[in-house]
């Protein structure tokens, strides 16, 4: 699970992104990333890209970011939490999603017994990037799953989602951060993230724990990548 926000602000920027110009290792632009094989499908975890949430969405994703933080989980917050703690940071991130700057993206179980929330039981976050010389990747957030769900796979599922949609849409790489010394590494590596920096004593968790920030990073094409080339075509 991803920890607190990356070292990097989000963009403000409204709907659609402009047009860039052509040349080597500009990022082909795909359509988004919502399409027939995203659905819900029953009996099979799906990943979907949601673009507006309803009431009874924000309060599953409040419910399961609330669960997830007292069950020990990084993901911004140090437990015991409350779902009033938790709302103005689900909120914030909504209003993003909202204005199209960044996007959610859930997991759903597939199990029969879905809940009227069509069966979400985890979600996470793909900030935009208000970095001119760096659109070609984002910074993936709060990556979390109910811990009713753990032991499912469903955290990779969902990162796997994350990665097909991020390719579909012409990026590069893929961004996360962690805690040291929790063992979330060997997990990322399982989705194809590596850490390719850290940041000593970075997070003070509570007077004298101090850990690392580790950033991770998923590879998704290589600047020698012809399909990265075909954007200067």
């Amino acid at each position: 699970m991803t920890d607190d926000q990356p070292p990097t602000s989000v963009a403000a920027r409204r709907g659609t992104p402009p047009e860039r110009p052509s040349g080597p290792g500009t990022p082909v632009r795909r359509p988004d990333p919502v399409g027939a094989d995203l659905e819900p499908t029953a009996g099979r975890p799906t990943v979907e890209r949601i673009h507006r949430v309803d009431r009874a969405l924000r309060d599953r994703l409040l419910q399961i970011w609330t669960d997830v933080s007292n069950a020990g989980g990084w993901v911004g917050f140090v437990p015991p939490v409350t779902t009033g703690d938790v709302a103005p940071a689900l909120d914030a991130a909504l209003v993003r999603v909202h204005r199209g700057d960044d996007w959610l993206v859930v997991v759903r179980s597939g199990r029969r017994d879905a809940a009227a929330t069509s069966g979400v039981a985890g979600f996470a976050f793909v900030a935009e990037n208000d970095r001119l010389l760096s659109e070609h990747w984002r910074w993936v957030l709060r990556v979390q799953v109910h811990p009713e769900h753990q032991g499912e796979g469903l955290g990779v599922v969902l990162l796997d989602g994350i990665g097909r949609m991020a390719d579909e849409f012409g990026l590069e790489m893929l961004y996360l951060t962690v805690r040291g010394g929790e063992g979330l590494e060997a997990f990322y590596a399982r989705a194809g993230y590596r850490e390719v920096a850290r940041m000593p004593r970075a997070i003070r968790v509570a007077p004298g724990d101090d850990r690392d920030q580790v950033v991770l990073m998923h590879e998704l094409r290589r600047p020698d990548d012809p399909a990265v080339g075909a954007g200067a075509a």
